[in-house]
């Protein structure tokens, strides 16, 4: 099995906040060359102004992530991440829908390391951001203040008196007060773990998940030092992002962390083929079990199910025979002298398990700014409903009528055929899958209380009706469309949906994470 790995961006999801609100072209974030400024003047429509939140479902989700933009911060730059968004196929252009690229560092903004990072031989031995374990990356956190004006020493972590038990703990910092995630140009002076204060909490801890507010976990004077010290055992999940809520400190909080977008790995078997330049992690049965990574679908005792397909080369890619292709390359290697391994990712938005924003395939709207950094986390996080679909046939009124959805279910996940055929296991995208046709998109709008749907398949529509039965699901911009979802051997009922996009501001899609809690 050969196996890519890479450090992938991340979304976080912290419930129990309150609220702030930004648009697109406020300082700290400018309008992205290409896209259309959506600092809205006074003459526009109101109902054509986006709203851009921090906070959702009457300040219960808090979403603690940040934008993409050209201007955030990126390692020891001081001219920022620059241009990552382009628009290969736009509608002005005659496309029938906006299509964005996005080419991205993996360490960029808010991200998680895996262990691959700084130990090379995890690395050939696959370690990458698909064999973190989503049940540390989900559950109860405390949000901690660290006192100012130091890095955090042993010292440190002796004084904050973190209760044994806990597992997930979010460190704010002077980094916060700085603002530094909003400046351009990294800055050296940041707050970070000391190698001390990192071995402090590895020897005298149950934290598995270790979260700060700067593009790294490790003081600059100690940068390789401490990753290798949170790093070593393959226990502890790093992840970095910039805290916006005014919290107390030591506050109890669910947090919703879900490695997003990707879960990127290359194993050499006929749905998942070697990615050009990844090492073959097909042991032979000598080496060291310790060594074997292990991939699952199902996490915390049958608790998580991971709806979200692996990004692979061979995975399918709309109207492609020949699947998505090489999507990842390794710029900084530690054999060439590196001191880390850093990855970058090149990928259409609507590639593997993705939503769909309205200006994917409403033009006046994707002028106007409603991208994926304007949908409702609200709508993506909650209860809903996996279902079975007829078996035979698209998704029509009649179909829609016979599955008797409920009045009040406001999230469905549509099982279909697709599934059944292992379609998004095949390189070569397939025309003939199964989708909502106009009248049955038609009969859900009219009909039901559903805002979020989602399908087994790259497309919501089937074929024949790709553009009317998408235009009637994105027409009011109430319903998020999520596709691509992985839904095999899992029961049909009631879950806990969680499904978090990039923030990626300017873009009319966006790959996604997406888990289900029983």
């Amino acid at each position: 099995m050969s196996t890519t790995k890479a450090m992938i961006p991340l979304l976080l999801l912290l419930l129990l906040l309150s609220p702030l609100s930004t648009t697109a072209s406020t300082a700290a974030y400018p309008t992205i060359p290409g896209t259309i400024d959506t600092s809205v003047s006074s003459s526009q429509p109101d109902n054509l102004i986006p709203i851009r939140n921090e906070i959702y479902g009457n300040g219960k989700i808090f979403d603690i992530s940040h934008r993409y933009t050209n201007d955030m911060p990126v390692w020891d730059s001081k001219d920022g991440l620059g241009k990552f968004l382009s628009l290969p196929a736009s509608m002005k252009n005659g496309s029938l829908a906006n299509n964005s690229e996005m080419k991205l560092p993996t360490h960029t903004g808010t991200h998680v390391d895996s262990p691959g990072h700084v130990f090379d031989h995890y690395f050939d031995s696959g370690f990458d951001v698909d064999t973190l374990d989503l049940e540390v990356l989900n559950g109860p956190a405390l949000l901690v203040d660290v006192p100012r004006h130091s890095n955090i020493t042993a010292e440190v972590m002796k004084s904050l008196h973190i209760p044994k038990g806990v597992r997930r703990v979010l460190f704010r910092t002077l980094n916060t007060d700085r603002r530094l995630m909003f400046k351009r140009e990294f800055d050296r002076s940041y707050v970070g773990f000391t190698k001390d204060g990192a071995k402090w909490l590895v020897d005298n801890t149950d934290i598995k998940l270790v979260g700060i507010d700067y593009l790294s976990v490790a003081a600059w004077s100690d940068l390789i030092p401490s990753h290798l010290v949170f790093l070593e055992g393959r226990r502890t999940k790093l992840g970095f992002w910039y805290f916006r809520a005014k919290a107390k400190a030591m506050a109890s909080l669910l947090l919703l962390l879900l490695l997003s977008p990707l879960s990127t790995t290359a194993a050499s078997s006929g749905a998942y083929p070697t990615i050009p330049g990844s090492m073959d992690t097909s042991f032979p049965a000598s080496q060291d079990s310790e060594l074997i990574p292990i991939r699952r679908e199902v996490y915390g005792d049958g608790r998580i199910f991971d709806i979200t397909h692996r990004y692979t080369s061979d995975m399918p890619f709309m109207g492609s025979e020949n699947g998505l292709g090489q999507f990842l390359r390794l710029p900084e290697s530690m054999k060439n002298g590196s001191f880390a391994n850093i990855s970058e990712m090149k990928l259409i938005t609507h590639t593997g398990t993705h939503v769909d924003a309205p200006g994917h395939y409403y033009d006046h709207y994707f002028d106007a700014g409603f991208d994926v950094d304007t949908l409702d986390l609200e709508v993506l996080n909650g209860p809903g409903l996996l279902i079975d679909v007829p078996r035979g046939t698209n998704i029509t009124a009649e179909v829609m009528k016979s599955l008797h959805i409920p009045k009040g279910a406001r999230r469905v996940l549509f099982r279909t055929e697709n599934t059944d055929r292992r379609l998004m296991f095949k390189n070569q995208f397939d025309t003939s899958f199964v989708g909502f046709t106009t009248d049955g998109a038609k009969w859900l709008v009219d009909n039901t209380d559903i805002k979020l749907v989602g399908i087994d398949y790259l497309a919501v529509a089937a074929w024949s009706d790709l553009v009317p039965a998408h235009l009637v699901l994105l027409e009011s911009r109430e319903i998020i469309i999520v596709e691509g979802l992985k839904l095999d051997d899992i029961q049909p009922g009631v879950y806990s949906i969680h499904c978090l996009p990039l923030r990626l501001l300017g873009a009319e899609g966006s790959p996604a994470r997406c888990i289900l809690i029983k």
